[in-house]
């Protein structure tokens, strides 16, 4: 369950920095411009959480009405006909013990004990999934928000446009539907954890199944 589960946010991470590496394809009239203004208006999480923010305090925050916890990796909820996916950085304990370090004080043997972290995920993803929507239609919706993209990778309608800011990158899914391009989702991921994520998984992954999960697309 933790090798499947990894292996769904591995494919979240791998398409995030291939949509932002790409050389953007021009398309007429949204050509993608990075700039300040942009920049400034993605935030650092999601509607009223931030990166990093515990599932046991972001819980209460969520948009829409819980439908599903495991109470550490990920909750799911519901708003009309929205869903969210809101996915957590978590570490096997097994993977993440530490020795616990004692100190010496000027005054004789002591000890500082150290911080305890709570047993359960940081948040460093949220997917919002609809049903199809045309992809013009979201995309002004979107740049209205976040100023004009940054990255593109779009080929026979389907594909990505991403906006790419300091903490943050959120990618528009484009899929082609009866030969026209749509949108069902839109992902924010947060660019730091994301980093410790990819990190954490070349520790429990061995390399031919790191190969696999690098070659499959989501």
């Amino acid at each position: 369950m933790r090798r499947i589960y990894l292996t769904f946010l591995m494919l979240f991470i791998i398409s995030a920095v291939y949509a932002q590496n790409v050389p953007a394809e021009k398309t007429d009239p949204k050509e993608p411009v990075k700039n300040e203004e942009s920049i400034v208006k993605i935030p650092d999480g999601y509607g009223n959480l931030t990166w990093g923010m515990y599932l046991s305090d972001a819980r209460e925050k969520i948009s829409g009405i819980l439908t599903y916890t495991d109470e550490k990796k990920v909750i799911v909820s519901k708003e009309k006909e929205l869903e969210y996916y809101y996915g957590f950085f978590y570490k096997e304990p097994s993977a993440d013990a530490v020795p616990e370090k004692k100190e010496t004080t000027p005054a004789g043997e002591g000890t500082t004990e150290p911080v305890q972290e709570k047993d359960e995920g940081r948040l460093f993803y949220v997917s919002m999934n609809f049903p199809y929507l045309d992809k013009d239609a979201v995309y002004d919706k979107m740049m209205k928000k976040y100023g004009k993209h940054t990255g593109e990778n779009i080929k026979d309608n389907q594909g990505a446009i991403a906006w790419d800011a300091e903490n943050t990158v959120v990618i528009m899914w484009v899929d082609r539907y009866e030969n026209k391009p749509y949108c069902r989702r839109i992902i924010y991921i947060s660019k730091q954890i994301s980093k410790e994520l990819n990190a954490y998984t070349s520790t429990i992954f061995n390399k031919t199944e790191l190969d696999l999960i690098k070659s499959m697309n989501p």
